[in-house]
C-alpha cells in the first residue's frame, strides 16, 4: 500500500489529539467551536476544515450546507473550488523541474518561451514567480463580460505593446498572467501540456482522485454553490467561463482530503526535497532591503517561531504549511468555505484555528 493510500484511509478515522493538555474530544469540540463562531460571525453558508500535524491528523470536520436554501450537509467529500490555491500546481512543478536542472528560476523567462513580450525579456523566472515582475493583468477584473485572449499566444500578443506596471524586482504586484509566463516555460521545458504534465507528475502520482481541473468533469451532487459579499449582504458568485489555458492559475475543484494530501505530500519532500523547499522557501529580497510577500510563488509569513507558506483562494479558501528549523516539524491547515457575508478574508479563518492548535 503506498503512503499517499495510507494517508486516505486516516482521513476515515476520527481525529487525534489537538494538543497534549486537553483530551481529543475537548480539543475536537474547542475548534468546532470556532467554527460555528467564524459561520455565524461572518455568515459562511458552508466550510471543512483539515488539520494535520506530521501524518497525524489533528481535526478533520465540516459544517454548513452547499448551497443557502436547498443545500445539502457540507461533508469532507464536499467538492470546493479552490481558486487562485491552483496556482500551487504550476509553482510545485517549477520547482521540481528546477531541482532537477532542466530549468533555472534565476534565469530569464525568454530562455525558454520566445515569444513573450520585448519588455518582458529580461525578467527572470523567480520574478513571475513572486509576483515582483511589473507585468499588467491579462483580463478586466472589473468587466468579466469581455472576452478572453482565444489562446495564451494571443494574451502575450495582446500585451506586447502595453508598459509594465513597476520595473521588474521593484515592488509586489499581484497578477494571474504570472502563472500563465510559469505554464509557458514549463511546457517549453518539457514539451508537455501544462494538464498532461500536472497529471503525470502530482495527480496520478498523489492518487489525488477527488480533484477535477474542469468543471463539467465534477460531480455536481457534491459541489458547492459559491457566493461573495456585496454590501453586507451573501449573494451568488459571478460565473466566469474561464479559457483552458488558465488552469495555471484557477479552475481546480477538490475535496477537502485531496487538498490535505496534495500540501502533505509538498510538506513532507514527496514532489520538492525537503533541502530544496528550504532553499526556495525565503522571501523575496528588494534592493532596498525589505522582503516581498511571496517564497517562489508560495504565501510566506512568519508567527512567533513558525514560517507559514501556503496560498489562497481569495475570501474563500486557504492552505498553509507551517514549520519551525525544518521540516521535520510541521503543520498543514486546509479550511474550505463556499463564500461569506461580510468579505472576511481567508487568512483570518485560518489564524482561528491556527491559534488554537499550533504550539507557542
Amino acid at each position: 500500500m503506498t503512503k499517499f493510500s495510507v494517508f486516505t484511509m486516516l482521513c476515515v478515522l476520527s481525529a487525534c489529539i489537538v494538543c497534549s493538555q486537553t483530551s481529543a474530544a475537548d480539543s475536537h469540540a474547542v475548534v468546532d467551536a470556532q467554527l460555528r463562531t467564524n459561520q455565524q460571525k461572518h455568515g459562511i453558508p458552508g466550510q471543512a476544515v483539515l488539520v494535520l500535524h506530521n501524518n497525524d491528523i489533528l481535526y478533520r470536520n465540516a459544517s454548513g450546507t452547499t448551497a443557502l436554501g436547498d443545500g445539502v450537509p457540507v461533508t469532507p467529500n464536499t467538492v470546493f473550488p479552490v481558486y487562485s490555491v491552483s496556482k500551487l500546481f504550476a509553482i510545485t512543478l517549477a520547482m521540481q523541474l528546477h531541482e532537477e536542472g532542466k530549468l533555472d528560476i534565476a534565469a530569464p523567462a525568454s530562455r525558454y518561451v520566445e515569444n513573450l513580450p520585448h519588455s518582458w525579456r529580461n525578467i527572470r523566472i523567480d520574478q513571475f514567480l513572486n509576483h515582483v515582475s511589473g507585468i499588467p493583468e491579462y483580463f478586466d477584473s472589473n468587466n468579466f463580460s469581455r472576452p478572453f485572449p482565444p489562446s495564451l499566444a494571443a494574451v502575450f500578443a495582446n500585451l506586447k505593446d502595453l508598459p509594465l506596471l513597476s520595473a521588474p524586482g521593484e515592488r509586489t504586484r499581484y497578477t494571474n498572467t504570472n502563472n500563465l509566463v510559469i505554464a509557458a516555460v514549463l511546457e517549453s521545458v518539457t514539451q508537455t501540456s501544462y494538464r498532461t504534465l500536472l497529471r503525470q507528475r502530482i495527480i496520478e502520482p498523489l492518487e489525488l482522485n477527488e480533484t477535477w481541473l474542469d468543471l463539467a468533469d465534477v460531480p455536481k451532487d457534491r459541489l458547492v454553490e459559491s457566493y461573495r459579499a456585496k454590501g453586507g449582504q451573501i449573494v451568488p458568485d459571478l460565473s466566469i467561463a474561464w479559457p483552458d489555458y488558465s488552469a495555471a492559475h484557477v479552475g481546480a475543484f477538490m475535496t477537502l482530503d485531496d487538498a490535505g494530501k496534495f500540501m502533505s505530500a509538498v510538506a513532507q519532500g514527496h514532489l520538492v526535497s525537503k533541502s530544496e523547499l528550504l532553499r526556495l522557501w525565503q522571501p523575496y529580497q528588494f534592493a532596498n532591503g525589505t522582503v516581498g510577500f511571496f517564497a517562489a510563488g508560495w504565501d510566506y509569513g512568519e508567527s512567533s517561531r513558525w514560517r507559514e507558506v501556503g496560498h489562497d483562494g481569495g475570501t474563500k479558501v486557504r492552505v498553509r504549511i507551517l514549520f519551525d528549523d525544518n521540516l521535520d516539524n510541521h503543520y498543514v491547515i486546509v479550511y474550505l468555505t463556499n463564500g461569506n457575508n461580510d468579505g472576511v478574508w481567508s487568512s483570518t479563518l485560518v489564524n482561528s484555528v491556527q491559534n488554537l492548535i499550533l504550539p507557542k
